[in-house]
């Protein structure tokens, strides 16, 4: 039997007899609306709750379903919010027709909101307060939450807890597309609060009740008015309840109903929420139309501030690319930030998650996670903390945390890698514990004064583990860890050595000219095997490789000429590079050395053969070096020596050169390059290319409206006439230029290219406020470091040293002049061999 058949809808005009008789029938079909914003999710929500594959367009979907012995037609309808009108006496008019059908009769309310979109948010406190007046059941939704909580505008626990402030005991429940259980728990327990609502009134309330729903939803019995087209807009959330925006109210009912809500706070109000920053919350004087908030969703596009990237750190990886974030950010933060700032926003997190109501086994994992964090960056990075400020910072808070058995282990493995920290080119690069401290005026603390700060952690300590853990080890955490690391290899410490012992390696692979080249030589690189003089190659290449560290090739390309100076460091990085070069010119000397073109053919499959085994080892560096040595401009143009080329073996070259080529940026080589599992050397010109072109091209900060509006304000404040006597500010030029006390153009100038520069580049003091970070510029080069790590992290097997080779690559004079080289091209095979005359004589003749 036809549901509407049974039961007409309450949208038609019935007689009153009509309408009494048809409430007094069973009811056997429950009808849901699934209210919300536009584009919130509802014909989602609808398809992943009734799991349906696929339906016919319409906002209506029916399933038949089987609740405690009773089969009921269950039908879920579709109404945004724009088509629901309120009365003045609180009451819902719900649409007259669905579908170009009468309205069923609505049982209750879905009320959905977007996680990603704050605008959603903005009439669902007023439907909230109609609804919870007029008893209808209601569940309140978050749709979307399958996303990463830093992309969110609007962080749903909030939005939960000010919800039930607003109307007590309410529902709340977060949906997501990649687990549709989320829909059907929802959609249980709206059907259990209807039935529940229908058992506990009585048989005349209810017709009642649904005689009422049936006058509010039919137009006939009561005529309503049109809204104006005011209500119909999506406006944002202020903080006064915004759901009054949905009524036609006097100025006195208006300032009635603010008295009375004003001691609740709107759920709306989240610039607490950790998806979003939020600013212009200092507005007293906006009204109710105006927004009072101003948020800005992180994005590449919008930036991210610094205490949202660091909420992304500690937060668990959703995704692939979060999986690489910690690497990226903890090897490129001393960009915008100090080590000091990081270490105290970590400790912030860690000791608020113990006021946490989550389950005791959640925030011991996520406290583990910090932790764990921290040790990762305190192994990789151990000059951010040789700073003494810093380290004290960190010496306190890991004993204070190691009282607790849980985290005993992870704390002594900290404060072991704490005892190998030492200065290096970390430690006052860029963003630095120095500068902070200078600009922010703050002498150094003493170790009291930090012991005092420390014991203010809320760090809580379970009873349990207290009575379990040797009363002389809980008494005294700084003797019972420091006693216990000296058995424990420190990672910092391994880490350290190996790139030391590598540094020291790398110093003896500096060529050093002592026996001139000759034939002799010729003839023992002839006869050396390919295989041998690729793996001594590759031996040499990672040596030199090891010896670099990420955030060596980040200050190779971001410094000045003068600054480099100061860091030894780089001075592995110049190695690489000086032994890429020197490779190159090593190839066309010898293959230029012989006078006969059969000699110089030899010696030219002899290095294309040993490209080949190069690539198959994955040492893209000397491949790419010989590469370069036989694309010269003095090897290229020997078309005799080349026509004696085995075609075979110049076949598989093309490939090689294929691989190397230029082609779409370097796609081959990009390709390869990260499909290769195991043991690799990159093709260092490129990786730093990338990163030139990445650091360069970027700047450090987005250029977001309210960072335009403060830099206008500044020059508009400086041009003021009042603002007389010596310029004192960082713009002194700007302000002499702008104020006419100079005549001087070039002030001006100067005052532009700073203010471009200070744009590009964090302050050395690290970010001060709520600065938008251009993450994207940072992935970018994250991806190159990334990169490196990994392919540092898959060393090769033990390579036995060749000195026959090595002697014949690093001890050989060799000529690195290339007028020389040319000349020398020149003279084996002139400028007229092979029939080129014809061919110039030719194409002159032709233009």
């Amino acid at each position: 039997m036809d549901v509407q058949a049974r039961i007409p809808p309450a949208a038609t005009s019935l007689p009153a007899a009509t309408a009494d008789r048809r409430s007094l029938q069973p009811v056997e079909d429950i009808n849901i609306g699934v209210i919300g914003d536009n584009g919130v999710g509802k014909t989602r929500f609808i398809d992943r709750a009734f799991d349906l594959r696929s339906r016919a367009g319409g906002r209506t979907a029916t399933r038949k379903m089987s609740i405690d012995g009773t089969v009921y037609t269950v039908r879920l309808v579709e109404i945004p919010f724009e088509e629901l009108d309120i009365e003045h006496d609180d009451r819902i008019c719900w649409p007259e027709k669905i579908d170009d059908s009468p309205a069923p009769r609505i049982d209750g309310a879905l009320m959905l909101y977007d996680v990603m979109n704050q605008e959603s948010l903005a009439q669902v406190p007023g439907m909230l307060n109609v609804v919870h007046k007029t008893a209808l059941p209601c569940v309140l939704v978050g749709c979307k939450c399958d996303n990463h909580p830093a992309h969110r505008q609007v962080d749903p626990a909030v939005v939960e807890q000010r919800a039930k402030t607003l109307v007590g005991d309410l529902p709340a429940f977060q949906s997501s597309d990649g687990s549709p259980e989320s829909q059907r728990i929802c959609l249980s327990v709206m059907l259990r609060a209807i039935l529940a609502s229908r058992q506990d009134t009585p048989a005349s309330k209810l017709a009642a009740a649904q005689r009422r729903r049936a006058t509010s939803n039919s137009s006939a019995l009561q005529p309503v008015s049109p809204r104006p087209s005011w209500t119909r807009r999506h406006e944002r959330a202020s903080s006064e309840f915004s759901g009054s925006r949905l009524k036609i109210l006097s100025d006195n009912d208006a300032e009635t109903r603010a008295k009375q809500r004003s001691h609740t706070n709107s759920f709306l109000d989240l610039e607490e929420s950790p998806g979003y920053e939020s600013y212009g919350s200092d507005g007293a004087d906006s009204s109710d139309y105006e927004p009072s908030i101003i948020s800005v969703m992180p994005s590449d596009e919008n930036g991210y501030t610094f205490e949202q990237l660091v909420d992304r750190l500690v937060a668990q990886p959703l995704s692939k690319q979060d999986t690489k974030f910690v690497a990226i950010f903890l090897a490129l933060y001393r960009k915008f930030a100090a080590p000091s700032q990081l270490l105290e926003a970590l400790i912030k997190r860690f000791e608020a998650l113990e006021n946490e109501k989550s389950p005791q086994m959640i925030r011991t994992v996520d406290q583990l996670r910090h932790l764990s964090i921290m040790e990762q960056w305190l192994s990789t990075y151990p000059g951010d903390f040789a700073h003494g400020t810093t380290r004290r910072m960190m010496m306190f808070f890991v004993n204070r945390v190691a009282s607790n058995r849980i985290f005993a282990v992870a704390s002594k493995e900290i404060l072991a890698d704490l005892d190998a920290v030492l200065e290096d080119d970390d430690t006052d690069w860029a963003c630095s514990d120095k500068h902070r401290e200078h600009a922010f005026s703050l002498a150094e603390e003493t170790d009291e004064e930090l012991s005092k700060s420390a014991t203010e952690l809320t760090i809580s300590i379970t009873r349990g583990s207290a009575q379990t853990t040797d009363t002389s080890n809980t008494g005294h955490p700084e003797r019972s860890i420091s006693t216990s690391t000296t058995a424990t290899t420190s990672t910092s410490q391994t880490m350290i050595n190996a790139i030391e012992q590598a540094r020291q390696q790398a110093k003896l692979l500096v060529p050093i000219p002592r026996v001139t080249l000759t034939k002799t030589q010729w003839h023992l690189l002839m006869g050396e095997s390919e295989e041998n003089i690729a793996r001594e190659l590759t031996r040499m290449d990672w040596i030199m490789f090891q010896s670099i560290r990420p955030r060596d090739l980040v200050r190779h390309v971001s410094l000045s000429a003068a600054d480099k100076k100061k860091c030894k460091s780089l001075e592995n990085v110049d190695r690489m590079i000086e032994h890429f070069n020197h490779l190159a010119y090593w190839v066309t000397n010898f293959i230029l050395l012989r006078d006969k073109p059969k000699h110089r053919a030899m010696m030219l499959e002899k290095f294309m053969k040993v490209a080949r085994k190069l690539r198959e080892l994955n040492n893209y560096n000397s491949l790419g070096a010989i590469l370069a040595g036989l694309n010269g401009t003095a090897i290229h143009r020997l078309s005799a020596t080349r026509d004696l080329i085995s075609p075979t073996i110049a076949k598989d070259f093309m490939k090689l050169e294929i691989l190397m080529g230029t082609q779409k940026s370097h796609f081959a080589y990009r390709l390869a390059w990260e499909n290769s599992s195991g043991e690799r050397i990159p093709y260092l010109p490129l990786h730093r290319r990338d990163l030139v072109s990445a650091a360069e091209g970027n700047s450090t900060f987005v250029n977001d409206p309210q960072r335009r509006a403060s830099n206008a304000g500044l020059l508009g404040g400086s041009a003021s006439p009042r603002s007389a006597g010596p310029p004192s500010t960082p713009d002194a030029e700007a302000i002499a230029a702008l104020t006419g006390n100079s005549g001087n153009a070039a002030a001006l100038q100067a005052a532009l290219n700073r203010s471009s520069q200070q744009e590009k580049e964090a302050p050395p003091s690290g970010v001060e406020g709520k600065e938008r970070i251009n993450w994207k510029k940072f992935a970018i080069m994250g991806e190159v470091i990334v990169g490196l790590q990994r392919a540092q992290g898959f060393p090769y097997p033990n390579i036995p040293r060749n000195d026959d080779v090595r002697s014949l690559v690093l001890d050989v004079r060799i000529c690195k002049d290339d007028d020389e080289l040319y000349d020398r091209s020149t003279s084996l095979e002139a400028v007229g061999a092979a029939g080129e005359p014809r061919r110039r004589f030719a194409n002159w003749f032709r233009q």
